[in-house]
């Protein structure tokens, strides 16, 4: 752990220093918060600590995000598992996400896989999807993330909440509200339905973010 912190911290010196007065400042950052992406990540901790406050905890989960080779959609391109925590083969979903420079701002856009039991696991064989192509995939149109830099030095990613739609449990049709943030060993994302004011609808009591710790493979 100590030596990803400390290959983080130089990755993020050696980037501020080549960014010049002519280079774009996204297209700096980009480069930092796609090696803070990858990795296998899980929520225990959070999950523990609701336990020991008495409040309903999270769903105990695994993100096992790894970069891929997928030439047909671009550069920046990950392959994203979600299982249940400590039952690999109870998958909850599966995606591929790319990240880009567009208008100067970092964007995150996702993908469904249109055949996923074709890709199940891909985490452990990342050159299966050399092979895949734009046919293989469709984007989650209006739902993509836009990334800056927060005051703590992380990154921050939200959405248009009023372009971005799926079904809810119980209410049909409703508008998402996507956050997410991301550092060199946490990474929280958060998904909530919200009204026409911004405001979330039904929104559980405590956390709404599911927050992962980066941990390695063997921990499991």
């Amino acid at each position: 752990m100590v030596k990803a912190l400390v290959g983080f911290a130089l990755a993020s010196v050696l980037f501020a220093h080549c960014a010049s007065a002519k280079e774009p400042k996204a297209d700096v950052e980009i480069l930092e918060l796609v090696q803070m992406f990858p990795g296998h990540w899980d929520n225990s901790a959070q999950v523990q600590a609701e336990v020991a406050n008495g409040v309903k905890p999270h769903e105990a989960l695994v993100l096992d995000i790894v970069p891929i080779e997928a030439i047909m959609l671009g550069d920046n391109v990950f392959y994203v598992q979600e299982s249940i925590a400590g039952e690999p083969n109870r998958v909850l979903g599966q995606k591929v996400v790319m990240f880009g420079v567009v208008k100067g701002k970092i964007v995150q856009t996702d993908f469904a896989l249109n055949e996923p039991n074709r890709w199940r696991n891909g985490q452990n064989n990342p050159d299966l999807f050399k092979g895949l192509l734009t046919q293989d995939v469709h984007s989650i149109k209006g739902c993509s993330l836009r990334w800056k830099r927060a005051e703590s030095g992380n990154f921050e990613g939200s959405n248009e909440a009023r372009t971005c739609h799926n079904r809810v449990v119980g209410m049909g049709v409703a508008a998402i509200q996507l956050k997410a943030e991301l550092g060199p060993t946490e990474y929280a994302t958060s998904e909530q339905a919200v009204d026409k004011s911004g405001h979330a609808i039904n929104a559980p009591q405590g956390d709404p973010f599911y927050r992962f710790r980066r941990l390695s493979r063997d921990a499991d």
